[in-house]
């Protein structure tokens, strides 16, 4: 009886010990509503995300914001693929940005450096656009992709909390 006890006991055990050195290396995140973790391929940290699902999130996008922290973003979902005609601007938006076009399946497709847009009509605007098809577009700071090393090809993906990203990467 005390072995089967034993036995149930120590995975138990195992188990609290190992969430509490996940906390305490700050592996643990608590996740915002409305917010996700991702890990970009060559990225050692991970990424919180904004998540801009519906059509008045999409558009608002980041305008107006007037800083964005180093390892954070936005993550732009669509319900279908976008075709590569349908791009973004910088209109109201006070940050220089990043945006990878994503297929699928996380692949990058198309990287722009996004400079903010000063002209008071919105049509002045440069359009960033993707080079194919796209289902989803991730945002961060200017110069980020390019420090880290980030290219088309390179992959985005959910982040998996048992690992750091750069060690689970998927190439």
């Amino acid at each position: 009886m005390i072995a089967r006890t034993i036995h149930r006991w120590i995975p138990v055990r195992l188990l609290a010990v190992g969430l509490a050195v996940m906390v305490s290396l700050g592996m643990a995140v608590e996740v915002p509503p409305g917010h996700m973790v991702l890990c970009v391929d060559g990225v050692p940290q991970r990424i919180l995300v904004e998540l801009a699902d519906t059509g008045e999130e999409r558009a608002r996008g980041l305008m107006e914001r007037d800083n964005l922290g180093e390892f954070k973003g936005m993550l732009f979902r669509y319900e279908r693929p976008q075709p590569a005609v349908n791009g973004f601007w910088m209109f109201n938006t006070h940050i220089p940005l990043d945006i990878a076009f994503l297929g699928r399946n996380g692949e990058i497709l198309t990287i722009h450096t996004m400079e903010p847009c000063l002209h008071r009509d919105p049509y002045s605007c440069p359009v960033y656009r993707s080079a194919a098809r796209y289902s989803s577009a991730l945002e961060v700071n200017a110069g980020f992709f390019a420090r880290h090393g980030v290219t088309p090809g390179s992959r985005v993906r959910p982040a998996n909390y048992a690992m750091e990203c750069s060690s689970d990467s998927i190439k």
